[in-house]
């Protein structure tokens, strides 16, 4: 549990890193909310093909496999709104 729990976190790290990599320092600067969201969303991509395919695709073989789906989709997107505002209060502290 710990090893999933880490590399879990250690891979959201790697899509923040990303996406000031992708759109730079100006981002960080003065964020915007639409491309962490987009971040946030295409971090789906893991549950939906690689993790819920465990359990048929796309979770099918649960009793409730559209909550499951639901319940990635929203978590993923308050990823991308926590990387929005985590930008957004850096550059906030930093201008102080």
């Amino acid at each position: 549990m710990f090893i999933g729990w880490t590399a879990h976190y250690l891979i959201g790290i790697s899509f923040a890193i990303l996406l000031v990599m992708i759109m730079g320092m100006k981002w960080l600067e003065n964020p915007t909310l639409l491309p962490a969201l987009i971040v946030g969303l295409v971090t789906i991509i893991a549950p939906f093909f690689i993790m819920q395919p465990a359990f048929g695709i796309a979770a099918s073989n649960l009793q409730d496999p559209n909550i499951l789906r639901l319940r990635s989709l929203l978590t993923h997107s308050v990823f991308g709104i926590g990387l929005f505002v985590s930008a957004y209060v850096i550059n906030y502290i930093c201008s102080i």
